[in-house]
């Protein structure tokens, strides 16, 4: 198993900040104890990681954003043990991640946005013991949808196999969007030659279904399932997820981590 993080975007939305948003300081551990320590934003997501059995884990990250090696080094801060792919401008997260595709290919995948935060606290756990029932390329962790303007619905049959995926879509009444995933090697090909696919015949702008006109990771999610990969998902009722790579759910997520 190999965790596999983007940190090829330009933060954009949340600028300016004196770091990149990944090492962006949010919350605190060990509070209770007389040595509280900081704990940066993409911390959260390696913390469920960590605690779902995944051991190692590789950092796509874009030139120019050294603090992130700097501030994580060879992995001790995260708890798993990390290497890097340096990459300039890509089409977006499909892209990115699959600049280290030599390195996964061969591997369970643990995906997540560093930006976004989710539970429960077994998430991937969860997400990894389904991943070994049957023949499954993908499974998706979903949660309550807070907007669907801002998510990708994922329609489900009774055995939460994943029937379509409709993206950021004002009119769905879905109840589920997806937010983070575990995937095998035959999704990673798939994505190999997907994100090859848009390289050499889209221009980068993908702006009906992402604000930053983006390749989303949803499309090609969606595209999986169109071409009969297995992919399933794991409701998680009750829980949705945020993200802080805005000032204002930034500002909303801090106050409430204060004191953890």
């Amino acid at each position: 198993m190999v965790a596999l993080i983007p940190a090829g975007g330009s933060g954009t939305r949340i600028a300016p900040i004196p770091v990149s948003k990944e090492v962006f300081p949010i919350g605190f551990a060990n509070v209770e104890t007389d040595k509280p320590e900081v704990k940066v934003i993409s911390q959260y997501l390696f913390d469920l990681m960590v605690a779902g059995g995944v051991g190692q884990g590789i950092i796509v990250v874009r030139e120019g954003k050294w603090d992130i090696p700097a501030y994580f080094g060879e992995g001790e801060p995260a708890g798993m043990k990390l290497s890097y792919v340096v990459v300039g401008e890509t089409l977006g997260p499909p892209d990115t991640l699959d600049r280290a595709h030599a390195f996964v290919r061969h591997s369970v995948v643990a995906f997540g946005f560093p930006d976004i935060l989710l539970g429960p606290p077994d998430v991937f756990d969860q997400l990894l013991t389904r991943m070994d029932v049957g023949d499954v390329d993908v499974v998706l962790g979903l949660y309550d949808v807070v907007d669907p303007r801002e998510s990708d619905m994922v329609q489900l049959d009774e055995e939460n196999r994943v029937l379509g995926i409709y993206m950021k879509d004002s009119t769905s009444t879905l109840p589920h969007s997806w937010a983070c995933a575990v995937w095998g090697p035959r999704f990673t090909e798939f994505m190999h030659d997907a994100v090859q696919e848009h390289r050499n015949h889209t221009a980068k702008s993908f702006g009906t279904i992402d604000a930053g006109g983006d390749l989303p990771m949803g499309l090609v999610f969606k595209q999986a399932v169109e071409a009969g990969l297995n992919v399933v998902g794991v409701p998680f009722a009750g829980y949705h997820w945020t993200d802080v790579g805005s000032p204002r759910d930034l500002l909303r997520m801090a106050r409430k981590l204060r004191g953890q």
